[in-house]
């Protein structure tokens, strides 16, 4: 898998997920490969719901913006348009967590995707499916305008993800 932040995707930005520049964010970073994205996270005592658990919105954030990058990074702009998530079981503060993205189905305007966070067991502690639509063009171009080199580093992850798929990485 390719690890964006080693290939020059800029996080120097404000989103709550993955932005550097928010300090409360959650600085994820991801690993991809075709349709899909994988990030590692370890929940804090600020991201608690109930004491000792972790908040179902931030479990939600974690899902819907893995899922966002299973597209995101393969150059295709997109909002959710909706959520449905399911929790499995009460993830702990402090839980070893893996999330992944998959892309389901894709269609002219419209991606499909699921998402699952599993524990340091493998076990299955939330699901999500999720619909994004395709960005308008004109709000595309924009936000890669302010998003600075963002043509690079997609460039560099394609590159990255199709080595990976020929056995040469």
């Amino acid at each position: 898998m390719a690890r964006l932040s080693e290939l020059g995707v800029d996080f120097d930005h404000w989103c709550f997920a993955c932005g550097r520049a928010n300090p409360v964010g959650l600085h994820l970073d991801y690993d991809v490969a075709r349709r899909r994205a994988s990030t590692r996270f370890v929940p804090a005592r600020e991201h608690s719901g109930y004491e000792g658990l972790v908040h179902g919105g931030i479990v939600t954030a974690l899902l819907d913006e893995t899922m966002g990058w299973a597209i995101f990074h393969e150059g295709i702009w997109g909002v959710t348009a909706r959520i449905a998530v399911a929790f499995r079981r009460p993830i702990a503060v402090g839980a070893q967590l893996t999330v992944t993205g998959t892309v389901t189905k894709e269609t002219r305007r419209a991606i499909e995707t699921h998402g699952e966070v599993r524990d340091a067991s493998g076990a299955l502690v939330a699901e999500a499916d999720a619909t994004f639509l395709v960005m308008p063009e004109e709000r595309r171009r924009e936000l890669e305008r302010r998003y600075s080199r963002v043509e690079e580093a997609f460039a560099k992850v394609k590159a990255a993800v199709q080595e990976e798929e020929m056995g040469t990485r």
